[in-house]
């Protein structure tokens, strides 16, 4: 995907994490489930991460409601 495909979310958590999705609590703090299918580098996550920037596809950002 090219660079404007994806969105750039600031993440103050990951408050959990199954085999398919994270669960995130945003800076502003909102809490969204996202799957890791839609997650730039997913691999590189996990429960209890903090402070971090996650790169997630345009497609489920604007499904969240988490762009313009």
């Amino acid at each position: 995907m090219s660079e404007q495909e994806w969105v750039h979310l600031e993440v103050a958590v990951i408050r959990k994490e199954t085999d398919k999705a994270f669960n995130v609590q945003l800076e502003d703090g909102q809490i969204h489930w996202l799957p890791k299918s839609q997650i730039s580098d997913a691999d590189d996550y996990e429960a209890g991460d903090r402070n971090c920037t996650i790169s997630v596809t345009r497609w489920i950002a604007e499904q969240k409601e988490l762009c313009d």
